[in-house]
């Protein structure tokens, strides 16, 4: 159960509703400061495909508490007592969905997370597989993809991103067939509504832009509805490192970008390895 479900009148639960610049940040892209998307080029899957074969979740709960709260970007955060509150209760219950949760949570974990992820994940594959073992962000990313505790979140369909981005950057988006790797968490919802609210007012010089995220890999993507801190959002969180495809882009207000679910299993396969989903079957 989460806060806003113990809630006693719809008055009080409108007190646990994000503010409505919070949820802009989580669930529109706006700027492209970090790389959190590029185009997906052969070497640009590649990459991808490396990342999430050779990343490894946490040894165990003790080790995510130690890895995630000594880690160097999270060392000003002005949030940590919140974040290690859900770390606590992650190696009290040893339930990884703690992390999970700790994600949900209105704080600047997630942000920083993501800003920490998509500069690792932009860069090439990395020949040393104990970079995964001494990298909180990254062993954060492979818990949520491997660890079979996440599977009850899995999910597929289509889901929606809202962006307010530039004329320059809408050039990564305008062509169908292209495809985009995504190398932080996506927020996205599966209410259109919810994604369109979020991306109506750009500022001058600025774009609205809508994507519609077709999920085909259930592992990819992680209904976080019923755990969320905010569930009127129906947030599904897609996972760093999926290739998308442009299958469609219409023109209007918002512009409209349609964006398939290329399949990664393949892409591990091509380059060697095989084990990425009977991962799933392991515990950890």
């Amino acid at each position: 159960m989460t806060p806003a479900d113990e809630a006693a009148t719809s008055e009080i639960k409108l007190l646990f509703r994000r503010r409505p610049e919070e949820a802009q940040a989580r669930f529109i892209s706006t700027g492209h400061n970090v790389e959190w998307q590029k185009s997906a080029a052969g070497r640009a899957v590649k990459i991808a495909a490396h990342n999430l074969a050779y990343c490894n979740p946490f040894e165990n709960m003790t080790t995510a508490y130690k890895s995630i709260v000594q880690a160097i970007e999270l060392r000003d955060s002005k949030d940590m007592n919140q974040i290690k509150y859900f770390l606590d209760k992650a190696c009290e219950t040893n339930d990884a969905s703690y992390l999970l949760r700790a994600y949900t949570a209105e704080t600047d974990f997630y942000r920083r997370l993501n800003i920490r992820s998509a500069q690792l994940n932009a860069r090439r594959g990395h020949p040393d597989p104990n970079l995964y073992l001494k990298e909180w962000s990254l062993a954060y990313n492979a818990q949520l993809i491997k660890d079979p505790t996440f599977q009850r979140f899995h999910w597929t369909g289509k889901t929606y991103r809202g962006m307010i981005i530039t004329e320059f950057e809408l050039q990564l988006y305008n062509r169908v067939g292209n495809g985009i790797v995504n190398h932080a968490f996506l927020s996205t919802s599966k209410d259109r509504e919810v994604a369109l609210s979020f991306a109506s007012s750009p500022s001058p010089g600025e774009i609205s832009v809508i994507c519609v995220y077709t999920i085909t890999q259930d592992w990819s993507a992680l209904d976080i509805e019923k755990i969320s801190e905010y569930p009127e959002e129906r947030e599904v969180l897609i996972v760093p490192n999926m290739h998308f495809r442009i299958t469609k882009f219409t023109k209007g207000n918002p512009i409209e970008v349609e964006l398939q679910e290329e399949n990664m299993q393949e892409a591990m396969n091509e380059m060697g390895y095989l084990g990425f989903t009977d991962a799933l079957t392991k515990d950890y």
